[in-house]
């Protein structure tokens, strides 16, 4: 997922830097949302938060040991139990970013909730949430051999879910703007300087001029550092924790 923005991520960082002065305030108000006691008002951003967290903590669970059926389990228990003891609505936004409050959550609850419930469990779980499980474990597969500490390997996942999170929403925006085929096109240079001969290459592929394509990338860069400080912002509790996760996004990518 990280190769969707190109592979100079010093660059994404000075896109954002670039456009510091877009703070969201917005923080935390996907946690916020997703707590809600309402179920339909609370699912999309559940469903968010499910989406963005799934993986790492499938791969945590994975490096510390549990078969790939008993990190699915895992899983699907823990997401479950954060609604069911209102976890989500004692999170605190004192306690700065959410991503590290979940993660020690999800490292008590191996140790002390469900490893000891494994064998009770197998067999009348019922299974609610769509996991995906086959891709993750290929993921998985793919990453163990070159990251062996479980909070790097956490922070790892983390950071290519939240860029492929801002891909995504990029992607609908400019799809409903109708500019979609040039949201596909100049998304792989959002981070990666171009020379004049890869202006005219990208103008000849999208039948339009080097002026446009400078114009068109210029924006598309200017949105994804807001869109990527916005989605920082939703799991954060100030603009000061937004500058230090996308420090630690960077280090997490490198």
């Amino acid at each position: 997922m990280a190769d969707c923005v190109g592979s100079d991520f010093q660059g994404v960082i000075a896109i954002v830097s670039e456009w510091a002065g877009h703070f969201a305030t917005t923080q935390w108000t996907l946690v916020w949302n997703a707590a809600k006691e309402d179920p339909q008002a609370a699912r999309p951003a559940f469903a968010e938060l499910f989406e963005r967290y799934r993986q790492p903590l499938y791969f945590v669970a994975r490096r510390q040991g549990l078969s790939q059926e008993d990190a699915e389990d895992a899983i699907q228990d823990f997401f479950t139990s954060l609604l069911d003891d209102s976890f989500l609505g004692k999170a605190n936004p004192v306690s700065g970013r959410f991503r590290n409050y979940l993660g020690i959550a999800w490292k008590r609850f191996l140790i002390d909730d469900y490893r000891r419930g494994t064998t009770e469990k197998r067999g009348g779980h019922v299974k609610h949430l769509t996991l995906d499980v086959d891709v993750m474990e290929s993921a998985w597969l793919a990453t163990r051999q070159h990251t062996s500490e479980v909070d790097r390997l956490f922070a790892k996942t983390w950071a290519e879910n939240v860029l492929a999170s801002v891909r995504e929403r990029l992607a609908t925006e400019y799809t409903r703007r109708g500019r979609g085929d040039l949201f596909a096109v100049l998304i792989a240079y959002v981070s990666t300087p171009l020379d004049t001969v890869g202006y005219a290459a990208l103008a000849t592929q999208l039948a339009t001029t080097e002026g446009a394509v400078k114009v068109a990338l210029h924006r598309l860069r200017r949105r994804f550092g807001e869109t990527l400080r916005d989605t920082i912002a939703e799991t954060v509790a100030s603009p000061a924790d937004i500058d230090a996760e996308l420090d630690e996004l960077l280090a997490a990518l490198t």
